[in-house]
């Protein structure tokens, strides 16, 4: 019996290792316990309530910051330590919600109040809070991850071939008939007396036309429908 308890316990153990492995975001709250009203208000309609612990865990890491204005609320030196962390982020004013990558470097974003456009009134729920969040964490309503849409490779490189076709079907299409006359004009401007080989001159043959064409088309279609 003993060893399917232990059996049991590791297997537990082996299980929930990864969950407890999982890191976080880091949602900083900027506030002081001795002279914030919103302070205190935010404390009584959202983070008291059951609504804001259960979806908070397993969402964010939630840290409290407190920036007294009075001695004696905190020990010097994590008075110091907040401190320094609020001029780091630029902190300029409470209560403030600063939303950090698991590896507490990388801003997400950040969350002020009171903000009346996004329900962050005096009479705030947990739901429009947790939705303020949420919008800088990236998921909706639901609390579910969504994911964001990266270009393929192909969809940014694909005007390189684009403008090399484009560029293949201008030298096609170059009329060497007309390069006599560009000439002497270039020569009256330069006083030059530069020539060309008859053997050159030719107009361009209908399939180097047909072949342009098509490689115009073919960049047309991979610019707008690539």
């Amino acid at each position: 019996m003993r060893m399917w308890k232990r059996i049991l316990c590791l297997t537990l153990v082996a299980t929930s290792a990864p969950l407890l492995a999982a890191e976080l975001p880091r949602l900083l709250a900027f506030g002081s316990s001795d002279s914030c009203e919103w302070c205190r208000l935010l404390e009584r309609r959202v983070f008291s309530s059951g609504a804001w612990h259960n979806w908070a865990t397993g969402h964010v890491e939630f840290v409290r910051v407190d920036l007294p204005r009075g001695d004696g609320v905190l020990a010097p030196e994590e008075r110091a330590r907040n401190n320094a962390l609020a001029d780091r982020l630029d902190v300029k004013g409470i209560p403030t919600f600063v939303l950090l990558a698991p590896d507490g470097e990388l801003e997400l974003g950040r969350v002020k109040v009171p903000d009346s456009a996004r329900g962050l009134g005096r009479d705030m729920t947990p739901e429009a809070f947790i939705a303020a969040v949420e919008e800088k964490l990236g998921r909706d309503e639901r609390g579910t991850s969504r994911r964001v849409e990266r270009p393929s490779p192909w969809r940014v490189y694909r005007f390189i071939p684009v403008v090399l076709l484009l560029g293949f079907a201008s030298f096609l299409l170059v009329d060497k008939s007309k390069l006599p006359l560009a000439l002497r004009g270039l020569n009256k401007m330069l006083g030059t007396r530069m020539t060309v080989a008859a053997a050159s001159i030719a107009a361009v043959p209908p399939w180097k036309r047909l072949l342009a064409f098509v490689m115009v088309l073919a960049a047309f279609i991979l610019a707008v429908l690539g």
